[in-house]
Parts: structure tokens; sequence; C-alpha cells
């Protein structure tokens, strides 16, 4: 009885190694966030910009983490709000909370000469970007 007790112990001892071993080699799966939209610029998409065009003319542009904007003037009054989305480092678009706004994409680059320039799709109108703060 004694060797059948031992048996049985060594064939069940036997049945759970492969399981302990392969649970052991399973490796942990570690979720990470997704990364933060990026800039022409290498910085993260949110954060505060000004935007100078061929006029002169400045725009505040206000970009929140949670994919919302705010356009102002230089004194602050609100011009714009809505949705932003960062599709390339190199393409940044809006779409305003009106009804029916089209969605306004730009191409964005910072030159050789370290100058950030944003380009309406579809046109030549350009604006100098600096970025006020992260």
């Amino acid at each position: 009885m004694q060797k059948f007790i031992v048996l049985i112990t060594i064939v069940m001892l036997a049945a759970c190694t492969p399981a302990t071993e392969q649970a052991a080699e399973t490796p942990e799966i570690e979720v990470q966030p997704s990364p933060a939209p990026t800039a022409a610029d290498g910085g993260p998409s949110a954060g505060l910009y000004r935007a100078t065009d061929a006029s002169g003319s400045v725009l505040i542009e206000e970009l929140k983490p949670d994919g919302t904007y705010i356009f102002t003037n230089e004194a602050r009054t609100v011009l714009e709000q809505g949705q932003w989305v960062q599709k390339s480092p190199a393409e940044l678009c809006f779409t305003a909370n009106t009804k029916a706004a089209p969605e306004t994409c730009y191409r964005e680059e910072v030159r050789p000469d370290g100058i950030w320039v944003s380009t309406r799709a579809g046109t030549q109108d350009t604006a100098t970007v600096e970025r006020i703060e992260r």
C-alpha cells in the first residue's frame, strides 16, 4: 500500500510539473499608455502656442491634452473653440465647435533655419509658430 501511495504521489507531481514550468515561462504583458501626440518640434502637441501670419496678426492657440482647443487673440478674447488632432508631427487638424464645421488641417514643419512654419492645407497661407509653454 505504501508503494502505491508513493507511486500516486510521484505521478501527481509529474503531472503538475509541466503546468508549473509553463506558467513560469509565460511572460507578463505590461500595458503601456498610448504615447502623447508629437508636434513638429518633437515636443508634446498639447501646449500653448503663438502663431503669427504673414500680415503680422497673432493667434494664441491653447491645445489641451483632452483634444480640445481654444484660439484667442493677444488680448485673450476667445475667437474659436473646438477639437484638435495631431495626425502626425507634420499634420495638425482642427474642427471648430460650430454646426457642420469642416476639419481644417495644416502642414507643420521646422525648417533647417529653426523656424516653425504652419501651412493651411490646399493654400499658401502660412504662419510662424512659437511654443509658449508645454
